[in-house]
């Protein structure tokens, strides 16, 4: 389960009223606890407002993977061939 969701739900929020508390959309935290990126910004404001400290972030959020240009571009290749 996303971390997110589970500390709103530990709390007994809604996601509006995380998004109500953390200043943020509740599309934002929609797309937050189906796993999208997101700033460090808004980040920063929802582990605040669910109380966890910034030092745990990483427990929290997933860090994208990010593929090089160039093997992205050979992959695209090898599937087309």
């Amino acid at each position: 389960m996303n971390r997110i969701r589970a500390a709103r739900q530990a709390l007994g929020w809604t996601q509006a009223e995380l998004a109500l508390r953390a200043r943020v959309s509740p599309r934002t935290v929609h797309a937050i606890e189906k796993g999208q990126a997101c700033r460090q910004a808004t980040k920063r404001k929802i582990l605040t407002a669910l109380g966890v400290p910034w030092e745990l972030r990483e427990d929290y959020f997933l860090r994208p993977v990010r593929v090089p240009a160039r093997a992205a571009t050979i992959a695209a290749v090898n599937e087309r061939a």
